[in-house]
């Protein structure tokens, strides 16, 4: 376990990826704020085992009250904040819907913008005072190949690829204002997960992405700065995507 445990804030860390990574960076000595939306028992068993290495913290990505409320939280805690992982996602549209039968004025496509693209950015936006008063200055936004123009190939899913589209060129003018202040950020895919996003016949589990993940950030917090800005867009083993 580190001496003074350094921080990171997980968003949608109530299952999932998020709840994978809260237990990795837990395993570490990390100490582990855990952004949820709902409760969930394995949170729970976490607290048990970890004490007061884990917080949770009320969070909902969409309310910028919640927001708001989350980042005094977590400053009444600690000075600092080392590293954000902005995990907090959702795709809520039906992935065989050609466009003749879309219906744009379904709520859903429009929350799937607020929750994938404008959550994050909410987040980024009320934790940085924190991040810049921390060493590790490290944002990673938990992106998707879906979102990658460069190598699209899907017919359908235009809010959850839109979304995460966006969340990528938010990674990059992120990058742009951030970097000369020593900052690191990346958009990561986390593979295709087995989850209930992901579904049963997913190739990858939860915290064998979490362990990717967890490495992409160990590395960047031993790097100088230098190699950083190079991959800005990457997947849960480090290889770079196309835009």
């Amino acid at each position: 376990m580190r001496a003074m445990a350094d921080s990171v804030l997980i968003t949608g860390a109530g299952r999932g990826l998020g709840l994978s990574l809260t237990g990795r960076f837990l395993a570490a000595g990390y100490r582990v704020f855990a952004g949820i939306h709902q409760t969930c028992s394995f949170i729970k068993e976490y607290q048990e085992h970890y004490g007061e290495l884990l917080s949770v913290i009320p969070l909902n990505v969409i309310d910028m009250n919640s927001v708001r409320a989350a980042a005094e939280k977590v400053s009444q805690e600690v000075s600092a904040l080392e590293i954000l992982i902005n995990n907090a996602g959702v795709h809520l549209e039906n992935k065989t819907v050609p466009l003749p039968e879309l219906d744009l004025e379904d709520r859903h496509l429009q929350k799937t913008m607020e929750i994938n693209a404008f959550g994050p950015l909410r987040v980024t936006q009320r934790f940085l005072p924190l991040l810049e008063k921390g060493h590790g200055k490290i944002i990673v936004n938990i992106s998707s190949e879906a979102g990658s123009i460069g190598d699209c190939w899907r017919t359908q899913e235009y809010a959850y690829c839109m979304s995460k589209a966006a969340l990528n060129m938010q990674t990059r003018i992120l990058h742009n204002y951030l970097s000369p202040r020593g900052f690191r950020v990346k958009a990561v895919h986390p593979g295709w997960l087995r989850t209930d996003m992901g579904g049963r016949e997913a190739t990858l589990a939860p915290d064998e992405s979490a362990e990717g993940i967890f490495q992409i950030i160990e590395n960047l917090r031993k790097d100088s700065g230098e190699e950083s800005g190079q991959h800005l867009y990457v997947d849960y083993q480090g290889k770079e995507l196309r835009w």
